[in-house]
């Protein structure tokens, strides 16, 4: 631990904060890389070496999410029609329901070509944290052929619909206490989520059409904008990942709480040596979160020295950090007691090091 990070959080109260209301000491981090009190920030603070296949990160956003951007051809072509519209995944296949009389019905009858864009609205708070700094949050982008549901199908796939939002009530309601210490924080996100998918189970065919997609083309977008193509055929045969029903609001349950986003502080600085200002975490998967930190600028003697700083030497960095877990959590439980362990393991080494700096 450098004496800079330590003296970055000396106004730090250096306690537990309650991200669970049960103990955690069994799920207790095995050591690994990622959880070792002196890591090697080039291994902890590269998103990109740590994190998860494009394939897999593609489908958590299909599926942590339920609405998207539809863009289609207008009927003159020469541009182009776009709109926030709702979806569901059921049964490996990707539904988009359209507004009775929205252009994009009529875009349809001329070109059957459109495309999704996912992951950029939800959750909003932390789309709009994201977008006020220049970021915009990681999405999928997917470019298909969009076929009308037959009416025939469409009394099975509103059940489908009705079992998903059943086992996503059901898992809120099954949920330890320390998931429900996050729900309880989240906000609407879950709410607006359920009653997407009510809407989409009790919907008359005056309401809604329903268009299949037939994906062509598959991409990740990363924070930065880069775009990452993926083989769209193996999209749904990706693992499901456990958090996916909740994750949206387990994100918003951490940087809704002052306390936890203050941990998130905390692990840059103890697991990669990084001061930062603030945090919020955007991404969360089975084996580990992407935070986006506000970093220290970093200035020389003599711009420390001067009165007046230009916008550029004020302006701090926001950077993406990815914490891997040490294994995979099995559910949302599992996952916010994991959080908490780091918590207090970087309680513990921050602690330690200002006893060993009294010392000197």
């Amino acid at each position: 631990m450098t004496r800079s990070v330590v003296d970055g959080m000396r106004k730090v109260r250096i306690c537990a904060t309650p991200w669970s209301l049960t103990s955690t000491r069994r799920y207790s981090p095995r050591a690994s890389k990622t959880l070792n009190p002196e890591p090697n920030p080039k291994e902890q603070g590269n998103a990109e070496e740590a994190s998860l296949p494009l394939l897999q990160r593609c489908k958590n956003i299909l599926l942590s999410n339920w609405r998207g951007q539809l863009s289609t051809v207008k009927e003159d072509e020469r541009s182009v029609h776009g709109s926030i519209s709702q979806y569901s995944v059921v049964a490996g296949q990707t539904l988009v329901w359209i507004p009775k009389n929205d252009p994009h019905e009529s875009n349809f009858l001329m070109d059957n070509r459109g495309s999704l864009v996912i992951g950029h609205t939800d959750p909003t708070p932390l789309v709009h944290t994201m977008r006020s700094v220049g970021h915009v949050p990681p999405r999928t982008i997917l470019l298909a052929e969009f076929d009308p549901v037959p009416d025939y199908e469409m009394e099975y796939v509103k059940k489908r619909v009705v079992k998903l939002m059943s086992s996503t009530k059901q898992a809120i309601e099954n949920a330890g206490p320390a998931t429900q210490s996050f729900l309880r924080d989240s906000g609407n996100s879950l709410n607006a989520r359920l009653r997407a998918l009510d809407a989409m189970a009790h919907s008359k065919e005056k309401d809604f059409s329903v268009y299949r997609l037939s994906l062509k083309t598959c991409h990740y977008v990363d924070l930065l904008g880069g775009r990452h193509p993926v083989e769209a055929s193996d999209l749904m045969g990706a693992v499901t990942d456990h958090l996916c029903p909740l994750s949206s609001a387990l994100i918003e349950g951490v940087n809704q709480s002052d306390n936890r986003r203050m941990a998130l502080i905390m692990f840059c600085a103890v697991y990669v040596q990084e001061r930062v200002q603030d945090a919020y975490i955007f991404s969360a998967d089975r084996w580990g979160i992407n935070i986006l930190a506000k970093t220290a600028a970093k200035h020389s003697d003599e711009d420390k020295n001067s009165t007046t700083q230009s916008p550029e030497m004020e302006r701090a960095k926001w950077r993406e950090f990815r914490f891997s877990f040490s294994h995979e959590v099995k559910n949302t439980e599992h996952f916010c007691l994991m959080l908490a362990e780091m918590e207090k393991e970087c309680v513990e080494a921050l602690n330690k090091a200002q006893e060993l700096l009294s010392e000197q």
